[in-house]
C-alpha cells in the first residue's frame, strides 16, 4: 500500500520524511486540546506516536504489518 521501495536507503529516507510530517501533525493536534471533549484528539496523537515508533524500526504489529 502506498509508496513501496526496494532500495533500503531510499525507503529509510522516505520513512524519515514521514516521521517528520507526523511529528508536525502531533504538535498541531496538541495545540487543539481543550479542557474537555478532546478524547478523539488524544486518541489520534497516541496512534500517530505508535506509527512513528513503527517507522523508526519498531515492531511490525497490527495495524502496521
Amino acid at each position: 500500500m502506498g509508496l513501496e521501495y526496494t532500495d533500503e536507503k531510499w525507503a529509510t529516507r522516505i520513512d524519515n520524511v514521514r516521521i517528520q510530517i507526523l511529528e508536525e501533525e502531533i504538535a498541531y493536534y496538541e495545540q487543539l486540546i481543550g479542557p474537555e471533549d478532546c478524547g478523539h484528539i488524544h486518541t489520534t496523537i497516541r496512534f500517530l506516536k505508535e506509527r512513528i515508533k513503527h517507522l523508526a524500526g519498531g515492531p511490525r504489529e497490527w495495524p502496521f504489518t
